[in-house]
């Protein structure tokens, strides 16, 4: 007798096809899951890297860098980052070394030049892995994911000049143009305050998207700068941007996070002015931050800010004194350095 030959059915083919279809369902979360808390990690490190790099540029220096300075005048004018100038200290020895060479006595010029010697290539220690790198600006300038923080002060951040007497003073968090923080400025603990912050490199495809783009102008009021977005994004504005292309250049909308706003909220500002960038990330839920003891949290978007959005609040009124509580609740008192304010979990 002729034996039979046996084959699939076509149901239980597709019964088969159901249960494959089914552990992919169940199985793809976990494995982007697992991704993103790789690249949580990875973004954790670098900001760590940075974090040890400020203690180590303390030691050799007694101070940290500015949020901004450099050579006066020249076409550089003061306007280089902080973060250029702690490279060696985080292993970016020769870059330094052909910023400080080239040209003689400017410092690699305008930080925002296509002749400014930028990396050729994006340098891993500047970027969070979750964010998705856009094609570089036109100068070629390499882009950056961590700012420093310049604590709750937004009126005068660019300059720190004080109207009423016409002197740069310290903003309220560890980073303002020329100053340099010394350990013992800070009189609320190390383990208190935010030295660093996250900034997402914004999503290429969409300048809409608040998380990593600046809204031009409104930045006096924090109320009114989140008022310009709705469900993540900008509707109100009349020009968006995104700051995280020039790594170099030391103004407070390129190189500096205000905390203010929570977590990924909407950002305002000008480059030639003062501005308000909140602390972003591609993070499900918040974003990181590195303490000035070298530390770095997580801090979710939902952290208390108090005051934000009520009537009343206006322009930041402490901005001509180094102490004093902070209005915007938790997350503004990890802004500061002398607020004196008591900080339970976060």
């Amino acid at each position: 007798m002729a034996r039979r030959k046996r084959g699939f059915t076509l149901i239980e083919l597709l019964v088969v096809i159901a249960i494959i279809a089914i552990l992919v369902a169940l199985l793809l979360p976990a494995v982007q899951q697992a991704r993103e808390a790789a690249r949580r990690s990875a973004c954790k490190n670098n900001l760590k890297q940075f974090g040890l790099g400020l203690h180590n540029y303390h030691d050799t220096h007694n101070y940290w860098p500015p949020l901004r300075g450099g050579t006066l005048g020249g076409t550089q004018n003061e306007m280089l980052s902080g973060v250029a100038m702690m490279l060696p200290f985080i292993d970016q020895a020769p870059l330094w070394e052909n910023i400080k060479n080239f040209p003689q006595g400017d410092q690699g010029g305008s930080p925002i030049a296509i002749t400014f010697p930028h990396p050729p290539a994006e340098l891993e220690v500047f970027l969070c892995p979750s964010s998705t790198v856009p094609v570089r600006h036109i100068s070629g300038s390499a882009q950056k994911s961590y700012c420093f923080s310049v604590g709750d002060t937004i009126s005068n951040n660019f300059t720190g000049l004080n109207p009423s007497t016409g002197i740069i003073q310290r903003f309220r968090g560890p980073f303002c143009y020329r100053m340099c923080t010394r350990m013992r400025d800070f009189k609320d603990g190390t383990s208190n305050t935010i030295c660093m912050g996250e900034r997402d490199l914004g999503n290429p495809g969409n300048l809409m998207d608040q998380i990593g783009h600046v809204a031009s102008g409104v930045v006096t009021v924090p109320s009114a700068c989140a008022g310009t977005a709705a469900n993540g994004y900008y509707t109100s504005a009349p020009n968006v941007d995104r700051p995280a292309q020039f790594w170099a250049y030391g103004a407070p909308y390129y190189n500096s996070v205000a905390i203010c706003l929570p977590p990924n909220s909407p950002s305002c500002g000008d480059p030639g002015s003062m501005s308000m960038i909140s602390v972003s990330s591609r993070h499900p839920g918040g974003s990181h931050v590195a303490m000035a003891d070298g530390s770095v949290r997580f801090v979710n978007e939902s952290i208390n800010t108090t005051t934000i959005g009520t009537a009343g609040l206006g322009v930041d009124a402490t901005v001509t004194n180094l102490g004093g509580k902070s209005p915007y609740g938790i997350w503004g008192a990890l802004g500061t350095m002398n607020g004196s304010e008591v900080i339970g979990e976060f």
